[in-house]
């Protein structure tokens, strides 16, 4: 895949990957920025597989390095986008168009996700709110 000698720059599929997210994916969200990201990600993530490492060496090769990392930024964003389609509501510094209320009984918890045969699937954890010495409670934020 990548030690082809010529191919896709990986600097050109993160740029991609920054643009998108900057645009739909900031803190203030909407379904259809949120959807638009996901096909964007999409297409990046299919370019990738077209990226080629231009440095050849096999030491303190940096191209290779941000090829690797690039492929990570892909994953994450994937991974971030899923989460903030999932969760409809508005959450601290997660903020959605549609939903205006914060619902503890529905979202107090965490939102992970696992990557399964090469497909992302979300799945939750509990929210630990008693400590060692005191017990939390969640506040709301707003801006």
């Amino acid at each position: 895949m990548m030690e082809r000698e010529d191919g896709v720059n990986h600097a050109e599929v993160r740029a991609a990957v920054q643009e998108t997210m900057t645009a739909n994916v900031n803190v203030f969200r909407r379904e259809e920025a949120l959807k638009e990201a996901l096909e964007d990600l999409r297409v990046a993530r299919e370019r990738y597989r077209e990226v080629a490492v231009s440095d050849p060496s096999r030491t303190f090769n940096t191209d290779l390095i941000q090829t690797i990392e690039t492929r990570n930024v892909l994953d994450l964003a994937e991974a971030i986008t899923l989460g903030a389609l999932a969760r409809e509501e508005f959450r601290g510094a997660h903020w959605r168009e549609q939903y205006q209320e914060r619902r503890d009984d529905e979202w107090l918890k965490h939102t992970m996700l696992a990557w399964n045969g090469g497909d992302p699937e979300l799945y939750y954890k509990p929210v630990v709110l008693e400590g060692e010495n005191e017990t939390y409670e969640p506040k709301e934020r707003s801006y």
